[in-house]
């Protein structure tokens, strides 16, 4: 009789597949069969396999961690530039709110190196030390008048003077580009000298560097605007941050 031939071949086909338990499915699902082995198991790594991809990463690692130090202290110092530049605007918008004049000063002797903001007083324009508690413009009280307490720079990063680029100025700028560690600024929000003067030279300016030799300038114009510029070695020339 084919038809039950057929029929108990079929069924004989059936009961020879054993069925997959539920530990075998949820083992197959992390083992990777027939990679590397040929009885189609899987494996890990060798311990050779593990320390040479642990020896090209810390290669890698050694190679970068000099760029991502330098990088790190370019980041400072433009940080410290802009911390000194929002000084300054501060410094302006209080002289012109409190009527009175306001300074910046900076300080090349603490350790790290520091600024302040002080308010000024007086009428008179002499640029003496006040023999009052407040009868000279443009000079401190007696009792310095300290707002804000005193701002720090990065470890790393020091004021200067003298101008990195040499003989090439940042914008705006005139004469010998020499920076100032004091900034006045008058009633109107401009800045002035000691006696009330208005700048001359396109302004004035500080340096700021770190030991990778990068440089930023902060620059007061004569009519207050304050911009940020840093030094560009490969350009020869001051570019606006």
């Amino acid at each position: 009789m084919p038809p039950a031939t057929t029929d108990h071949r079929i069924q004989s086909q059936s009961e020879s597949v054993a069925p997959r338990s539920s530990a075998q499915d949820e083992t197959s699902f992390f083992v990777t069969p027939g990679w590397g082995s040929e009885n189609g198991g899987g494996r890990g790594y060798s311990l050779v396999e593990l320390l040479v991809v642990i020896l090209v990463a810390a290669i890698i690692i050694a190679m970068a961690i000099p760029q991502v130090l330098s990088a790190l202290k370019g980041y400072r110092l433009h940080g410290d530039a802009s911390a000194i530049a929002a000084q300054l605007n501060v410094t302006r918008f209080r002289a012109t709110s409190q009527f009175t004049p306001y300074r910046m000063n900076i300080f090349t002797a603490t350790s790290p190196q520091s600024f302040t903001m002080e308010r000024l007083c007086g009428t008179d324009t002499d640029c003496l030390a006040p023999v009052a508690p407040c009868v000279q413009s443009y000079m401190p009280y007696l009792q310095a008048d300290i707002e804000s307490g005193s701002q720090y720079l990065s470890t790393g990063d020091t004021f200067t003077t003298t101008n990195p680029g040499g003989a090439v100025l940042p914008p705006s700028l005139g004469g010998t580009g020499t920076g100032s560690t004091v900034f006045y600024f008058n009633t109107r929000g401009l800045p002035v000298d000691c006696k009330g003067t208005p700048l001359s030279d396109g302004g004035a300016v500080i340096y700021l560097k770190n030991g990778n030799n990068l440089s930023d300038a902060v620059v007061v114009t004569v009519g207050g605007r304050i911009s940020i510029y840093a030094w560009s070695p490969g350009s020869n020339s001051w570019v606006i941050r």
